[in-house]
């Protein structure tokens, strides 16, 4: 019986964790005057931090793979300082042959909201030839 409880009570405890959740949206590549939409996601941490991988689009020769990760800085040793949600993006694109990555970091302070615009451009050579697409996409954390 006390097995059972106890058992009971660590399965209760697991599912009271705090879940993060990021949402992402309005997800367009913009190639020249070519605009393409991708897929609204939501990746979900199982704790309050964390992290994962998810692909974001895929289309034709091109695809995006988004890895996100959340940390929490909490400064005890000074009431001035707010706390603070840190979130790293991570940007792998496939474009035809070749591959490029990016890194984004984000930070929101104790009551911002915690909604951003990310924006980053991609430039990839094929010999002489330039091919640069810019990857747009809303975030949120919940």
């Amino acid at each position: 019986m006390r097995n059972l409880l106890l058992t009971l009570l660590s399965a209760l405890s697991l599912s009271l964790v705090a879940q993060t959740r990021i949402a992402i949206s309005n997800v367009t590549l913009t190639e020249k005057e070519n605009v393409t939409n991708g897929s609204n996601t939501t990746l979900e941490l199982k704790k309050a931090e964390g992290s994962d991988r998810q692909v974001i689009y895929a289309g034709g020769d091109t695809e995006v793979k988004l890895w996100a990760k959340v940390s929490t800085h909490n400064v005890r040793r000074s009431s001035l300082k707010d706390s603070a949600v840190n979130v790293i993006f991570e940007i792998d694109m496939k474009a035809g042959r070749d591959k490029d990555n990016k890194r984004v970091e984000k930070i929101f302070y104790l009551d911002q909201s915690r909604t951003s615009t990310v924006t980053q451009r991609f430039n990839f050579k094929d010999g002489i030839t330039m091919r640069g697409i810019t990857l747009k996409f809303d975030v949120e954390i919940q």
